[in-house]
């Protein structure tokens, strides 16, 4: 009794439990939707994290309300925004593309969005957006943001009495109707599996089903994605489960190059620790799906995939909802699905949580988590493996001072006046951008002048800013981030280091001109186009040496891509993570009429520029570029390179 005492004592006051994961209680006294609207023992269900305030932390909603994270120290306390209506929050999101994150809201049949108004998240404006059918708990439990449709904002999916509805958010979403269409019928109100099961290409969805004349889902059904949105797509059984279907993630387990469909099981009151958590994987040559159970426990109402410990393969969390010990559970996968059991807390209540983010910005994911018993409770828990601090140093190159970032997976060499990268070396030494200081004139200049990274502005009064050797920048380092501005400030950036990739966030731009993202480089150090190799969201890895002297460069709409080089151990990768529909550039450029055949030369590659030299990328947009430490050598390395894109992009 009295260690029991003691126990509730800590955790009362946030203090760490466990050495290895540092708690905080975001909030221990939030109210819930009963306390203002009927039925009056509703609680939310929303969770979601972003950076609302544009200080590189991320901040919380949960209900109607948003927490923002305290600088210096996530134990100090976290302000309060309440919005004005009983509204249960799901998503923090830019929907409207200017400087502020918004958030999506749902008060079912309605769903809102409160428009931020202000830089530091604490005023909105709230739009009505669309409706979705009420459900027996009026908000609905099962909601997803994903690139359903190709190319522009992600969509949003939310299960409304029985069925799954999709939400497009429209080029002006203030001014237009937003497009309501259901995609999934006779489903539950509960979670959403969202992942390219059948391999085509694009985003299908799995979601439990009530069986006929019972109100509780234990139908696994997946939905096929055929590129219609007018009907509802096409059902197809995956299996039956012992109870009900709660939480559903899709993700590659065991390294195949095919997703499996996890599930976590509901019990209510949830007395006994009966309840399953379950992945199916379908066999290819009867179209069946053997079960696998990964354990049997507690009803466990949280569930999330994420590669936690960096070793490229799919780990799953997950945490108590009922029980004695309400246990915060890791279950890391030994890259076959073979799963060790890590407790990383007890005693903290959780539902439709467990969710991962990098909160403080420092390289590595934290878990926060909302209660539903225990409804005044939000929590956080702080990874300490601090997979690296940004460390810096000032050194010269081509006779400019640049900042060196040296991080687990890449070096990268930062010109302070140019505010882009003129070297980026691999961890075996290649230099893959190799821009050198020369006068030179088109096409000489893809010997080395031309050459950098990120490239942004073409002509007006800032050309060149964001390119090496231009000096059209100041740059300097802020909370462990790199930020660049451009002498006329009409640009203003910022870079986060990782050790596996490094991410761009567009802060200003110059409304009257557009922009582009271009990589302009040599691949593994040296120009050989013919030993070169490039892939997409919309193509496996391809030989092809598209020669851009000689107008054969390739554009299309690129959401991610890959460059590599035959037989080297590293592939660079590069995303455009706000996708956006605009063009992508794929090509080779020499340094001389000989085109590709020169003896010298670099790659273009990248996002926004269409042809005639045109930039087509407008507003805010973020972006990814690191190094993946394997070549790709077909479609089982490009698949495995896609789900590891997939656990780096964190809005």
């Amino acid at each position: 009794m009295k260690n029991f005492v003691l126990f509730l004592a800590l955790f009362s006051i946030g203090i760490v439990l466990y050495p290895q994961w540092e708690y905080t209680a975001i909030d221990s006294v939030k109210q819930k939707w009963g306390d203002w609207d009927e039925p009056q023992w509703l609680r939310y269900f929303g969770l979601d994290a972003g950076d609302v305030n544009q200080d590189g932390l991320l901040d919380v909603v949960s209900g109607r309300y948003i927490y923002h994270q305290p600088k210096g120290s996530p134990q100090q306390s976290w302000k309060r925004t309440v919005l004005d209506d009983n509204v249960d929050g799901i998503f923090i999101m830019d929907v409207d593309g200017d400087a502020y994150a918004d958030v999506i809201a749902q008060a079912l049949p309605s769903i809102y969005w409160y428009e931020a108004v202000h830089p530091n998240g604490t005023q909105f404006v709230r739009h009505k957006i669309a409706e979705v059918p009420a459900t027996s708990h009026v908000n609905s439990q099962g909601f997803e943001k994903a690139q359903i449709i190709s190319g522009g904002k992600e969509e949003l999916l939310i299960a409304g009495n029985g069925n799954v509805y999709l939400l497009t958010i429209p080029e002006n979403p203030s001014e237009m109707a937003w497009p309501v269409q259901l995609i999934g019928s006779n489903t539950s109100d509960e979670g959403i599996g969202v992942g390219d099961i059948d391999g085509d290409g694009d985003m299908d969805i799995a979601c439990g089903r009530r069986p006929e004349g019972k109100r509780e889902p234990k139908i696994l059904v997946w939905f096929e994605n055929e590129g219609r949105f007018d009907t509802p797509w096409k059902d197809h059984y995956v299996a039956q489960t012992e109870h009900p279907i709660d939480r559903i993630q899709l993700g590659d387990l065991n390294g195949d190059g095919k997703l499996e469909i996890v599930v976590a099981e509901e019990r209510y009151p949830g007395l006994e620790p009966d309840s399953n958590i379950l992945w199916f994987e379908r066999d290819d040559s009867n179209g069946k799906w053997k079960t696998s159970t990964l354990t049997t426990q507690y009803s466990s109402n949280n569930l999330e995939l994420v590669d936690m410990d960096k070793d490229g393969d799919l780990d799953i969390l997950t945490a108590e909802h009922k029980g004695e010990q309400l246990e915060l559970q890791l279950w890391t996968n030994d890259g076959k699905a073979t799963f060790t059991k890590t407790v990383l807390d007890t005693g903290k209540e959780n539902h439709l949580g467990a969710k991962t983010f990098d909160m403080d910005n420092d390289g590595d994911l934290d878990i926060i988590g909302s209660a539903w018993d225990n409804y005044r409770w939000v929590h956080y828990w702080n990874n300490p493996s601090k997979s690296r601090k940004t460390d810096h140093l000032i050194a010269q190159y081509q006779g400019k001072d640049h900042y060196v970032i040296k991080t687990e997976g890449a070096t990268y060499y930062y010109d302070i006046a140019g505010g882009g990268f003129s070297r980026m070396l691999d961890t075996y030494g290649n230099d893959w951008i190799s821009f050198k200081q020369l006068t030179a004139n088109y096409p000489q200049g893809a010997s080395g002048t031309f050459r950098g990274l990120p490239n942004i502005v073409y002509q007006g009064e800032d050309n060149g800013a964001g390119h090496p050797g231009f000096d059209q920048c100041h740059s300097w380092f802020e909370n462990g981030m790199l930020y660049s501005e451009s002498k006329s400030k009409l640009w203003k950036w910022r870079w986060t280091f990782h050790d596996s990739h490094a991410e761009l966030e567009i802060l200003r731009v110059d409304p009257n001109r557009n922009y582009w993202f271009l990589y302009e480089g040599t691949p593994g150090g040296k120009f050989k186009p013919q030993s070169y190799y490039y892939g997409s969201d919309t193509a496996v890895k391809s030989s092809n040496t598209p020669d851009f002297y000689k107008g054969e460069a390739q554009f299309q709409p690129l959401q991610w891509a890959y460059l590599g080089v035959d037989n080297l151990n590293v592939t660079f990768f590069m995303l455009h993570k706000t996708n956006t529909p605009e063009k992508g550039l794929v090509s080779y450029l020499g340094n001389s009429e000989k085109g590709i055949e020169s003896k010298d030369g670099m790659t273009v590659f990248g996002f926004g520029r269409g042809e005639d030299t045109n930039p087509l990328l407008s507003g805010r947009n973020r972006f990814i570029i690191g190094f993946h430490p394997k070549e790709i050598k077909g479609e089982t390395e490009h698949e495995a390179l896609s789900e590891f894109l997939k656990t780096i992009v964190i809005e």
